[in-house]
């Protein structure tokens, strides 16, 4: 059985509540009154200043946390970061759900790096995970087909 078994047993017997973050960020989006197109559509400039600061600024938090070897300030900060992350993909009216399932799809078909000098690793260490030959990107085009329309209007 595999990390990923054992996980879904205890979610079925109770021992872990299962975790829909994309219905908790729509929830607390909502709640706020925090816009979301009915099609994908590129924020306004300013909106996704706002957004992508708001990402640095949780990366920062993260970095101190680390610096600090604080676990549970390092916990808050990638919950932090998934959360501005996803509420940002909201913003966007992205279906995050399925262009999350081919990305997944994708990444599963790559390799972990032979060593911390694999050339296939951008970042030269054997926890890389790198793309094997042939390995193609999903394709997310007809889930953006409106941002790509849009942006060239």
């Amino acid at each position: 059985m595999n990390d990923n078994d054992k996980i879904k047993m205890d979610v079925m017997q109770g021992r872990l509540l299962p975790v829909n973050m994309l219905d908790d960020v729509a929830a607390f989006h909502t709640k706020f009154e925090i816009p979301r197109p009915a099609q994908p559509g590129l924020l306004p400039v300013e909106d996704m200043g706002y957004r992508i600061s708001f990402l640095f600024e949780e990366m920062q938090e993260m970095v101190t946390a680390f610096e600090d070897e604080n676990l549970e300030e390092q916990f808050d900060a990638l919950i932090d970061l998934v959360y501005v992350a996803l509420g940002t993909a909201w913003m966007l009216g992205l279906p995050f759900g399925e262009g999350w399932a081919r990305v997944h799809e994708a990444n599963m078909k790559k390799e972990r790096a032979t060593n911390e000098f694999d050339p296939r690793s951008k970042r030269m260490n054997a926890l890389d995970i790198v793309k094997p030959e042939g390995w193609t990107k999903p394709d997310l085009s007809d889930l953006c087909t409106s941002i790509i329309l849009d942006s060239k209007k």
